[in-house]
Formats: structure tokens, sequence, C-alpha cells
């Protein structure tokens, strides 16, 4: 992912939209590839409950602050949006592994 434009290059609201945009593309294609992991996850455990760990939230929670401190970036924000990702995840997990019981 090259910047056409840095920021400070962005002269115009055009500019930096374009740019926001290009990011966005990518940040999709990097859930999709996360949501693949995710899914090969559920694939792997074998009770509703293994998907909620509360340790590993946390870890993954602190290391996502610390990384956004690292970069200047609010880690409060930060915590907000990977505690939805984490939550969206455990619930889509939850689903696959409760569906593949049922069938048993």
């Amino acid at each position: 992912m090259t910047a056409t434009k840095l920021p400070a290059d962005c002269e115009t609201k055009d500019d930096v939209r374009v740019e926001i945009d290009r990011i966005d593309r990518a940040l999709v294609e990097l859930f999709a590839e996360r949501h693949a992991y995710v899914t090969r996850m559920a694939e792997i455990k074998t009770d509703p409950h293994e998907a909620n760990d509360p340790a590993r939230i946390n870890a993954v929670i602190e290391k996502r602050r610390n990384q956004a401190l690292d970069l200047d970036l609010d880690e409060d924000q930060v915590e907000l949006i990977w505690r939805t990702l984490i939550d969206w995840n455990i619930n889509y997990e939850k689903g696959i592994i409760i569906a593949r019981n049922r069938k048993k």
C-alpha cells in the first residue's frame, strides 16, 4: 500500500478522499484475510465457549494499545475498534461451532 500523495501533499478535499479510499480498500482486504483465519479458528475449536478467551483478548488489546501509542494514535479509540472486531469474531465463531455441533 503506497500513498499516491502524502498527507502534507494533499491540496484538496478530493486529494485526501482518494487516499482515504485507497486505505479503506486495503483495510477491507486485510479484514477479509483476518476473517479467513477467524473462520479457520472456528473450524478448529470444538466448544462454543472456546470462542471467548478473556486472557487472549486482553493480550491482543494490550498489543494494539501499545502499537497505537507507538504510532501516536489514541489508544482508547484503537481499543474500541478492536473490542468491536473481537466481539463480532466471538459471535461468528460461536455460530459456526454451534451449527457444526448440531449436525452431529
